[in-house]
């Protein structure tokens, strides 16, 4: 039987943004009595909770600072045997959640990530996140100890969620990354990649961006590192081979090892500055 899946998506003044997501999301290839989507309008002051209510979908409001908070308000609002997550900067394909969900789904599988690709490759920062890989699970997956899913493209258990007690809330980086963990820790289920079930993402389109997102993943190691220290380890062979990659990049041109510099010197920074918490001023994306 086709499961029933909710789809949350948190939004930020991200009326740019909305009507790519609400066209994909509307065309998503999905029974529509078996899907519910749920946008969770996060204090926008653009007109985004405006249009996305014009488009006919259901928009939910939390006050609470952050992405976590807003996606904690759309579960309680949740009625699927699934819970699926992207982001308002995303374009799921048509055959994201046939591919996604697709049977079988062995019991000990909590959460399924799939593929995050570029929606657009128009800048050269854009194309060196893709080509680099940033933000792709088949890269990030397998990065440390244990897999970590980024909310771009997941679906998770809706009562494995509810018996985790859903995102922690208090962070504004990372608490996708935090769950995936806590999930396989406390409760022993596992997370499965479909590489064939993609979302788009609109990756960053300028310098200033990216030192930005560097920025913002340094903190998420920072609260990480905090929470998981016996688990979330820093091995100095890895930054010699982050080094190195500069180093390397330097053979294929001058932008290469810039934007390697801005990634992993913003990261630095980040991760001097400490985890980021809610109330705290956030980065500008």
């Amino acid at each position: 039987m086709t499961p029933s899946v909710s789809v949350i998506v948190p939004v930020r003044n991200a009326a740019g943004d909305l009507p790519r997501l609400l066209a994909a999301l509307t065309a998503l290839d999905w029974p529509g009595d078996r899907l519910q989507i749920l946008i969770v309008d996060n204090g926008s002051t653009d007109g985004s909770r405006e249009a996305a209510a014009a488009a006919g979908v259901r928009v939910l409001e939390e006050r609470k600072r952050g992405a976590y908070a807003a996606r904690n308000r759309g579960l309680t609002e949740a009625t699927g045997s699934w819970v699926a997550f992207t982001d308002a900067d995303c374009a799921p394909r048509p055959d994201w959640l046939r591919r996604l969900l697709a049977d079988p789904i062995p019991d000990e599988v909590g959460a399924i990530a799939g593929e995050v690709a570029a929606l657009e490759t128009t800048t050269p920062v854009q194309r060196f996140v893709e080509a680099r890989g940033l933000m792709k699970h088949a890269v990030t997956l397998p990065h440390k100890s244990l897999p970590g899913f980024s909310t771009a493209n997941v679906a998770v258990r809706r009562d494995v969620l509810a018996g985790l007690g859903g995102f922690r809330d208090d962070v504004l980086y990372f608490g996708d990354m935090e769950l995936a963990w806590r999930m396989q820790i406390e409760t022993g289920l596992g997370v499965a990649f479909r590489p064939d079930a993609v979302v788009l993402h609109r990756h960053r389109r300028d310098r200033a961006a990216l030192w930005r997102q560097g920025v913002q993943h340094g903190r998420g190691v920072a609260f990480m590192k905090d929470t998981y220290p016996d688990r979330y380890r820093i091995h100095a062979r890895e930054q010699m081979t982050r080094l190195a990659g500069i180093g390397a990049a330097s053979t294929r041109g001058w932008r290469d090892p810039l934007y390697l510099a801005l990634w992993y010197g913003g990261m630095t920074w980040g991760y001097l500055r400490g985890p980021a918490r809610v109330g705290a001023v956030e980065e500008s994306r």
